[in-house]
């Protein structure tokens, strides 16, 4: 299946976060394939079109950032169930830790993998408690605040029992790992924090005590760590503790990352096409200068000119048939095409297309998923470029579930698109309108002038089709909203 959420990155960027999860299929064959197209409709007036963007522009402004789906445990059993498998790997290696290269890579990917799976399970139980209905708040605020910290005590009872002569470099990682989940613990706990104080007043009054002796608690551990922490009056604007947390971030989810190696899909079959145009635009010079040479005979004048026409015709027609070919080519075949590995283990590729396409071209649920009013059909029904964006995935289950003892269900592609290029051309974000002239005093009321561009998102797994809308409110200051439709 394919999971996509959508969000703003920051003001100029739209991210796409594209889970593709790996299932068994009815043929029971050993690869999943997902397609995902996206086509994008883009109001006339930004002047974005073939010859002013073309697919240099698109992959400078997309981003794409393939990794494994962090294997999911829930909050509550990893901090009650010791046999859980993050744990357990975890208390293993410590255990049987030697001083050889292989123990110790074993070890740093069980350090990471717990930190990984643990800031996963925090977050998905601080959405739970925030998109609930409320009714059970105080007790699964209650569950949160006494398992957040169990996971991280667990965790530190273990980097307790590394003696002195444990390689340094696992004693970093350790702690490494430590400052990681601390952040996260501050993080989520603050934010429930604020979620509770805001929206469930009379609850908070109740919590506030249990709130405020979990993060004072765990302040001062980090103080006596001498770990980064932040601070109201900084000099710096805590921007160090932002870069270092960014650094542990890395680190804990560097081994979901996968390896990837990018290449340009058609350079084969672009050259072959190509070849073909030069040599039918070469047989029609060659059949034109035997024509006019039996015409006019060798060393003529005319010959000379009727050869220098036909040369010149046919320079024009390799260029025309190219361009034949490449818009066949651009239709059917895919840009570039990216291969994961796993401890150089192929897991499965990625292809990625981009092209401008007429709205005779697009299928009709597509237009209807689009939903253009009356009026917009009316004034502006051909007032929209399209783009569109394909994207195709193959995954190879056996070879995923093989690549690790952790449960590995498929991966995640966080593709982020900037918009600047789109922003160019737009009119001031503050429009006058008519004044109001209400009890007595005269003001001028401003408008807010926003474009909208419109992504209809096709995503098919095994047989099955669905269309998302997503609207993205602009203006020439960024992102004003991103909603699905």
């Amino acid at each position: 299946m394919i999971d996509l959420q959508t969000k703003i990155h920051d003001k100029f960027t739209l991210e796409f976060k594209v889970g593709f999860i790996a299932k068994e299929n009815q043929n029971f064959l050993k690869v999943n394939d997902f397609v995902m197209n996206t086509w994008i409709f883009v109001p006339n007036s930004l002047d974005i079109n073939k010859s002013k963007y073309s697919k240099e522009n698109f992959y400078r402004d997309i981003k794409s950032g393939v990794r494994l789906i962090t294997p999911s445990y829930l909050l509550h059993d990893l901090a009650n169930d010791d046999t859980l498998l993050p744990y357990q790997l975890l208390e293993t290696n410590v255990k049987a830790i030697q001083d050889d290269a292989e123990s110790h890579d074993t070890l740093l990917h069980a350090i990471k993998m717990y930190c990984a799976i643990s800031k996963s399970s925090t977050r998905e139980a601080y959405n739970a408690i925030t998109k609930s209905k409320g009714s059970n708040l105080h007790s699964q605020a209650i569950d949160f605040l006494n398992d957040a910290p169990k996971v991280l005590s667990k965790f530190r009872k273990l980097k307790d029992q590394l003696d002195e002569k444990t390689d340094q470099q696992i004693q970093q990682a350790f702690r490494y790992g430590d400052e990681f989940l601390s952040n996260i613990l501050e993080q989520y706990g603050y934010r429930l924090r604020e979620f509770v104080r805001i929206n469930h007043a009379a609850e908070y009054q109740q919590l506030e005590p249990i709130f405020k002796k979990t993060l004072i608690a765990e302040k001062e551990y980090k103080s006596a760590q001498n770990y980064l922490r932040i601070h109201r009056e900084s000099d710096d604007g805590n921007s160090r503790f932002v870069y270092h947390a960014s650094l542990l971030k890395k680190f804990a989810e560097s081994d979901l990352f996968l390896q990837a190696n990018k290449s340009h899909n058609t350079f084969l079959i672009e050259q072959i096409f190509y070849s073909a145009a030069a040599g039918v635009a070469m047989i029609f010079a060659t059949v034109a200068s035997f024509f006019f040479q039996q015409k006019y005979g060798n060393f003529t004048f005319p010959f000379l000119v009727a050869l220098v026409i036909s040369y010149m015709f046919k320079d024009r027609l390799k260029d025309w048939l190219r361009l034949i070919f490449a818009k066949r080519l651009s239709s059917k075949i895919y840009d570039t095409k990216t291969v994961f590995r796993i401890n150089k283990q192929k897991i499965g590729w990625t292809k990625d297309s981009f092209d401008f396409v007429e709205g005779d071209k697009v299928p009709q649920e597509v237009f209807a998923a689009r939903q253009r009013t009356q009026l917009f059909n009316m004034v502006s029904g051909n007032d929209e470029k399209i783009i569109l964006y394909r994207k195709k995935v193959q995954l190879n289950r056996d070879q995923l579930a093989k690549a690790s003892p952790y449960p590995l269900n498929g991966i995640n592609d966080n593709i982020r698109l900037n918009i600047t290029e789109f922003l160019r051309k737009m009119d001031n974000p503050d429009i006058p309108l008519q004044a109001s002239w209400e009890d007595t005093n005269y003001s001028v009321i401003v408008g807010k002038k926003v474009y909208y561009i419109h992504f209809v998102i096709q995503c098919s797994f095994e047989g099955q089709t669905e269309y998302k809308h997503i609207t993205l409110a602009c203006n020439r200051d960024g992102i004003v909203e991103v909603k699905e439709i």
